[in-house]
């Protein structure tokens, strides 16, 4: 007798696809609802009951305000600490381009000085042999051009050739240029030109050279003492020019992530920065990141390596913006939105992004929806989202 067995034929693969390929459609059409929704140009109103609220696992915080702009620091920043330092323009080095010995010490270090001022006395040998060979120079300059004017004026009686006078012309020109030479030597030496031009009215040679400030300052450091013998182009001093100090300030990678060049800090109260690098590295000793900023205007309450504590502002808390949490700012069509409360449900506000720091986008809204206090959905976007696309709010939880 014949019994009818039911065989099952597993369904091959490409038959599995196509049964499948009508519900990835659909999957992928609301999420594509869900995620690019642009919204009509009518009521952005979501109207959903307490219960709907509760399902859809909706919660809410509060907008605050933008810190007042009066130089009080923002406490909610970011907490950053370094050190006062000299801006890489701002520091003069005092060399000397001959060797010789310290005689004399006219300054002490930290104090101010003036462009100009004295600063250390050198006793040199070499120096005395520069001043007399500019001597030799500058007496056989003024001997060529001498004989230079009076073979012009022969020429010109018909007396010598023309070749006569381009010799002396030739002559007079590189006698010139040597003597310029050496005289710029002694200029690059330290020898003041008043010095100089005393040594060709006078010639009398002196072996002291005095080391001067090039510029207005604090005298950070004396790197020499008297007695001491130095060599040619050896530092031996250096000068704080009256600039704007620098800060250098030390952020962890989460830190340094959220800050950017241009934006300010407050330090302790009295002064005020703005970033202008943040480095690409960690530093290998301490892993952490390196911010520097100029100080906007010195204060008299910074000092050269001083430690301090700063509160990154961000530049963009413009006053009058307004703080929303991170969690609470969407996107529809490259446009910024939040969902605020308010007795029917919520309303999706529009917002324009002005920045963001560790927990909150700031932001201005057209019109007075929004206002310090406000309560805006921070979990629950999704569901909030579904809701105003028409596809319902769905039960579970927030976002």
């Amino acid at each position: 007798m014949m019994t009818n067995k039911h065989i099952f034929f597993p369904p091959s693969p490409s038959s599995f696809q196509n049964a499948m390929m009508p519900i990835l459609r659909l999957a992928a059409l609301a999420s594509a609802v869900l995620c690019t929704q642009t919204f009509a140009a009518g009521s952005h109103q979501v109207s959903l009951n307490a219960e709907q609220l509760l399902h859809a696992g909706v919660k809410t915080e509060a907008v605050i305000s933008a810190p007042a702009a009066n130089g009080v620091a923002n406490q909610g920043g970011l907490h950053l600490s370094g050190t006062v330092i000299a801006s890489a323009n701002a520091v003069n080095v005092v060399s000397s381009m001959v060797g010789g010995v310290v005689r004399e010490i006219h300054a002490s270090a930290l104090q101010p000085v003036r462009s100009g001022q004295a600063l250390i006395s050198l006793f040199s040998q070499p120096l005395m042999e520069m001043q007399r060979e500019y001597l030799q120079l500058a007496t056989q300059a003024k001997l060529a051009r001498e004989k230079r004017e009076r073979d012009e004026a022969l020429l010109k009686e018909g007396i010598i050739a023309q070749s006569r006078l381009q010799d002396s012309r030739a002559a007079a020109l590189q006698t010139e240029i040597a003597a310029k030479e050496r005289y710029q030597s002694l200029r690059s030496a330290g020898m003041s030109e008043t010095a100089i031009q005393n040594l060709l009215t006078q010639q009398q040679l002196s072996p002291v050279l005095v080391l001067a400030a090039s510029a207005g300052g604090t005298l950070s450091e004396i790197q020499v003492r008297p007695g001491q013998r130095i060599e040619a182009g050896m530092p031996v001093a250096s000068v704080s020019k009256d600039a704007p100090w620098w800060l250098e300030l030390q952020a962890s990678a989460q830190q340094a992530a959220q800050i950017r060049p241009g934006d300010l800090l407050q330090v302790s109260n009295c002064a005020t920065a703005k970033v202008n690098a943040v480095a690409a590295h960690v530093q290998s000793s301490n892993q952490t990141i390196l911010i520097r900023a100029q100080v906007t205007q010195n204060s008299q309450c910074l000092k050269l390596n001083q430690f301090v504590e700063a509160v990154h502002q961000s530049a963009q808390q413009a006053p009058g913006s307004l703080g929303v949490p991170l969690r609470a700012l969407f996107q529809s069509a490259r446009v910024h939105y939040v969902f605020l409360k308010n007795a029917q449900g919520f309303e999706a506000v529009r917002v324009n992004l002005l920045g963001q720091d560790a927990s909150h986008a700031w932001v201005s809204a057209p019109g007075k929806q929004l206002q310090p206090g406000s309560q805006v959905a921070t979990q629950g976007i999704v569901q909030l989202k579904g809701a105003l696309a028409g596809l319902g709010a769905e039960e579970g939880g927030g976002q």
